[in-house]
């Protein structure tokens, strides 16, 4: 039997608790609106008492997952209710060699064909990353002086995005710039930024309306990067680099399978909403691009600095803690999405037990807890039109499918609600229902 995540399962702190109570309230002000439906007869008569069922089928949020295409296991992503997916294209694995990029084996790993066709929208992720390990970047990287990096990241993203520019609808324009752990190509400020203009040019050459996004680690520890991130994101406006998205990793309270474990930062969730408020003064959507944390305890003691601050981690703290912080950053207007990192246990886990299913793809308490608050937070539902033929329905932006009257004579449309607005749409009956 499924756990209800109707009420917060964590210690919260006292500001974590006032968030939390005020949350669902700033969901309803910030992620709804409305629809005016006036349903009329072909005279233009209003109709009264009309049926007019509505469903939603398509969030304007993006719920994301980031994991090579497994049909079983997307079939269960989607039935949760994701509708995002997030591509990893490292450099060294996209072109491993100058001009010769590797298309069989990223089309045969990561399918974007197939999550396309299954309605995803699509994150490029790691473009360019220069971070020294996991095999991100090509010796032949290296040896180019960084002068000589804006051409070759404007061929390189732009063949991607002239390859595969149907499918992929968000392009991170660079991963973690300037942070300690990305910084296997020495580069000065305004090397990054001529870096980061090749970058959009590349991927706005090809796609004119793509949208691009900066990507930042640690971003409530910001003494980890050698240029601050919103002193960089400041660079890049000063610049004219476009850009439209932040993306913010949220891996705060989890540490990575390594051994010895990386420990990122243990920290409130409140704590972490204050860090994304910092990011949303800047006037850009955010989007939390790595959210993710352990079901099983470190193989090592953990550092004293570490504070385990919502218990030791199993599947059922993993899974009460997914619904609090979706809930939580699901309440701030700014940000446009959450991707759940690693969803499948295994061998291509990052931090222990972090995913929403096993290795075997059966799903764990995370994963119920998912479907259970997307559920919660998608609309659908009847309502009949009054005497002057309109029903008015309220709910979370997106897509929606609505079936206005009964029988042979009612109609079938498809519309959308837009958050903080109300919209209205007159539906055309032949006759009475």
């Amino acid at each position: 039997m499924e756990t209800e995540w109707r009420a917060p399962s964590l210690p919260l702190s006292d500001k974590d608790l006032a968030m939390w109570e005020s949350a669902e309230e700033q969901i309803d002000a910030n992620r709804c609106g409305g629809l005016v439906v006036r349903v009329v007869d072909v005279h233009g008569r209003p109709l009264r008492g009309v049926p007019v069922r509505y469903e939603q089928k398509r969030h304007a949020f993006r719920f994301g997952v980031h994991y090579p295409y497994d049909p079983v296991a997307y079939d269960l992503f989607q039935q949760a209710g994701i509708n995002a997916a997030t591509l990893w294209l490292g450099w060294e694995h996209v072109e491993p060699e100058r001009g010769l990029f590797n298309w069989g084996y990223l089309e045969r790993v990561w399918r974007p064909d197939e999550l396309h066709r299954r309605g995803l929208e699509i994150t490029a992720h790691a473009l360019h990353w220069y971070k020294p390990r996991w095999r991100v970047l090509p010796a032949y990287l290296y040896e180019v002086p960084a002068t000589r990096l804006p051409l070759l990241v404007y061929e390189h993203i732009g063949e991607i995005a002239r390859h595969w520019g149907d499918k992929i609808d968000l392009y991170e324009l660079v991963n973690e710039p300037f942070w300690v752990d990305a910084a296997a190509i020495p580069m000065a400020l305004g090397d990054m930024i001529r870096v980061c203009q090749a970058a959009a040019l590349a991927v706005r050459d090809a796609v004119a309306d793509a949208r691009l996004m900066v990507n930042f680690a640690e971003v409530s520890r910001t003494g980890t990067y050698g240029v601050r991130p919103c002193d960089f994101l400041e660079a890049l406006d000063d610049a004219g680099v476009p850009y439209d998205l932040i993306g913010l990793q949220a891996l705060e309270n989890a540490y990575t399978v390594e051994d010895p474990p990386t420990f990122f930062r243990a920290k409130t969730l409140s704590g972490m909403i204050l860090s994304l408020r910092q990011y949303a003064s800047l006037g850009k959507p955010l989007d939390v691009s790595a959210l993710a944390v352990p079901s099983l305890p470190p193989s090592r003691r953990p550092p004293a600095h570490f504070k385990l601050r919502y218990g030791v981690w199993d599947q059922a703290l993993q899974a009460a803690y997914l619904d609090v912080a979706y809930t939580l950053f699901f309440a701030q207007p700014e940000v446009e999405g959450i991707t759940w990192w690693c969803p499948v246990d295994g061998r291509l886990a990052l931090v222990p037990g972090g995913g929403l299913l096993n290795e075997d793809l059966a799903p764990k308490p995370a994963y119920y807890a998912l479907r259970q608050w997307i559920l919660r937070h998608t609309t659908q539902g009847q309502a009949y039109t009054d005497d002057e033929g309109r029903a008015v329905i309220r709910g979370y932006s997106g897509e929606y499918e609505l079936q206005v009257g009964a029988g042979p004579e009612g109609r079938r449309t498809v519309e959308r609600i837009e958050p903080r607005l109300v919209a209205d749409a007159t539906v055309v009956l032949s006759g009475s229902t």
